[in-house]
C-alpha cells in the first residue's frame, strides 16, 4: 500500500561524528508500526530537542532520527481501533522523539498506551503551547495539592522560575491562590515572572545555603 509522503526534521551522524540537520521528505511506509498513525498539527521545542538535534547519544542513541518528545495531532489509522480516523489526540513523554521518530515530522507512527484524547476545552495548537512543561508543571501541582498543600500554609518556591517548567508553575500556582516566590538567575526576567503572578523573585543564589548547618529555620511551605 502507498504511504503518503510528509516532511521530517532530520538529523543524520556524519562519517566523522558530526551532525548535519536538514528538512527531509519522508513517507509514512517508512515509520516502524507502533499501531495508530497520527499526522502532527503542532509540536513544542524543549531542552531535549535539541540535545538530540546535537547528537546527544544519552538522548537519542540511534540516529537518522526526528527529535519532538510531544505532538499534537488527528488520527489517521489505528490498527487496534481504540481510536477513530479524525480524533485529536496528544502524545507526550514515553519514548517520543528520543527513539522514536518524534513531533518534528508532519507524522508519528506510536503504541496507543501513549496517547492521549484531546480534552474538549483546549485546541490542539493551545495543547502544545503548554507541551511537555506545562504538562510536567501541572503534575507537579497536583502532586503538591494531593500532599495537602493550601495556600494558607505559606509561600511556594520555583526554582528555575523562568524556563519552561518553571514559568509555567508560577502561573498555576498563582492562579489556585498560593503566594509564589520564584528563583531565578536572570534579572532581566524579573518583570515578566511577576506579571505571570510572582509575589516576589529572588536570586537563585539566595536558595543556596552554604551555612553549614544541620536545621534552618524553614522559608517555605513549598517548592516546585
Amino acid at each position: 500500500m502507498a504511504g503518503t509522503e510528509y516532511r521530517a526534521f532530520w538529523i543524520t551522524e556524519e562519517p566523522d561524528g558530526t551532525f548535519s540537520r536538514l528538512i527531509k521528505i519522508r513517507n509514512t511506509n517508512d515509520l516502524p508500526e507502533r499501531g495508530t498513525l497520527i499526522h502532527v498539527q503542532f509540536s513544542s521545542l524543549n531542552y531535549k530537542d535539541a540535545l538530540s538535534a546535537s547528537g546527544n547519544k544519552g538522548v537519542t542513541r540511534r540516529y537518522p532520527h526526528t527529535p519532538g518528545i510531544d505532538a499534537a495531532g488527528i488520527v489517521e489509522n489505528c490498527n487496534s481501533g481504540l481510536f477513530k480516523p479524525g480524533d485529536k489526540v496528544i502524545v507526550t513523554g514515553y519514548d517520543l522523539g528520543m527513539n522514536t521518530f518524534g513531533g518534528f515530522g508532519e507524522y508519528i507512527n506510536v503504541f496507543d498506551e501513549w496517547i492521549v484524547p484531546k480534552p474538549e476545552n483546549i485546541s490542539l495548537e493551545e495543547c502544545m503551547i503548554y507541551g511537555t512543561a506545562g504538562f510536567t508543571a501541572g503534575l507537579a501541582l497536583f502532586h503538591l495539592l494531593r500532599c495537602g498543600q493550601q495556600p494558607e500554609q505559606g509561600p511556594v518556591l520555583v526554582t528555575g522560575a523562568s524556563g519552561g517548567v518553571g514559568s509555567l508553575a508560577v502561573s498555576l500556582l498563582a492562579k489556585e491562590g498560593f503566594e509564589v516566590i520564584a528563583s531565578t538567575g536572570k534579572s532581566e526576567m524579573v518583570k515578566y515572572l511577576k506579571n505571570l503572578g510572582a509575589n516576589s523573585v529572588i536570586d537563585r543564589t539566595d536558595t543556596d545555603d552554604k551555612s553549614g548547618k544541620a536545621l534552618l529555620k524553614p522559608r517555605w511551605a513549598g517548592a516546585i
